[in-house]
């Protein structure tokens, strides 16, 4: 009588071709799983250096424009100057009868000034265009009834000076009080002005 069940051996060579595939498949769904797991990171990579370009491009594009406003506000900073007349030499017989007239305009009570020689303004700055900038230094010193005499003096230079009026510095102190002379300065002024000029290299 034939025996029901197969021997193990035979058994096993029946499985055989199964398993056989079976752990073929195993293993081509582990590699495309491996395959698609490292596509999937190539592609996030690929997306990030995407965005990371795409971030430096507007930076970049912000950077020209900035650049471009800047260009543009100088270049009508410039016309403007030309248009006041603030880049012709150093006129200093103008400057002279600029501040004689204001003070005689504002009655100040006094007006004593020193103007220094001409020399650039940042020697380590090379000229620029064509052009660089000059600066001519001048001490000031005045009596004042009040603060109000210094400000509406440097206030007149920067609107009718032809240059660039540059205050520097100042220092006011108060001066002692007399009595018998009401009209007489309750303060003295200080200052350190820059008249600024552009000059044209040839």
């Amino acid at each position: 009588m034939a025996n029901a069940h197969l021997p193990p051996a035979t058994t096993l060579r029946a499985l055989a071709p199964g398993i056989a595939l079976l752990l073929l498949a195993l293993l081509a769904t582990a590699a495309m799983g491996g395959a698609i797991l490292h596509y999937g990171r190539g592609a996030e990579l690929a997306h990030r250096q995407a965005l990371a370009r795409q971030a430096e491009s507007r930076n970049r594009l912000a950077r020209a424009k900035d650049d471009e406003r800047e260009i543009r506000a100088r270049i009508a900073r410039y016309q403007e100057l030309v248009a006041q007349g603030r880049t012709m030499p150093e006129r200093r017989l103008d400057w002279v009868e600029t501040l004689r007239h204001i003070k005689e305009s504002r009655r100040l009570l006094g007006l004593d000034y020193e103007i220094s020689p001409q020399q650039p303004l940042d020697p380590k700055l090379p000229a620029s265009g064509g052009h660089r900038f000059l600066v001519s230094p001048m001490r000031l010193e005045m009596p004042l009834l009040h603060e109000g005499d210094l400000l509406g003096l440097i206030a007149d230079l920067t609107a009718q000076a032809q240059a660039l009026v540059s205050v520097k510095q100042c220092r006011i102190e108060r001066l002692p009080q007399d009595p018998a002379a009401p009209a007489a300065a309750t303060l003295r002024a200080s200052c350190t002005i820059d008249w600024i000029t552009l000059e044209e290299n040839s």
